[in-house]
């Protein structure tokens, strides 16, 4: 969601694509954290790609129009699959609809006294 609205925010201000070096061993084997980068599986997992290899530090990118374009596609994707249910809907109990009565069916007229 971070890297999300990164992007929308950049593409309203003309900027074409994110770049940033990740860290391809964030923990050494002691499983201490050894940087202060963001490991490159994050980067790569949100949509970067690598465009310079290192074997520590390698140069990542993004290009934001396509970043903005699978967010629509996810989202397209979701509301096929559950049609057209808001998650209001979904947390709204559902009431059992019980059956019409004749009193229901009917205008209720007064009886005359006796």
């Amino acid at each position: 969601m971070l890297i999300q609205g990164v992007a929308r925010d950049l593409t309203k201000r003309g900027i074409k694509a994110i770049e940033a070096f990740g860290d391809a061993k964030a923990e050494d084997p002691s499983g201490e954290d050894q940087g202060c980068l963001a490991p490159a599986d994050f980067f790569l997992s949100v949509g970067f790609k690598t465009v310079r290899p290192h074997p520590r530090y390698p140069r990542l990118r993004l290009e934001l129009r396509t970043a903005l374009s699978w967010k629509s596609d996810v989202e397209y994707a979701l509301e096929k699959l559950l049609g057209s249910m808001s998650p209001e809907s979904l947390l709204r109990p559902v009431r059992p609809v019980r059956p019409a009565t004749r009193s229901m069916t009917r205008p209720m007229t007064r009886q005359p006294a006796r």
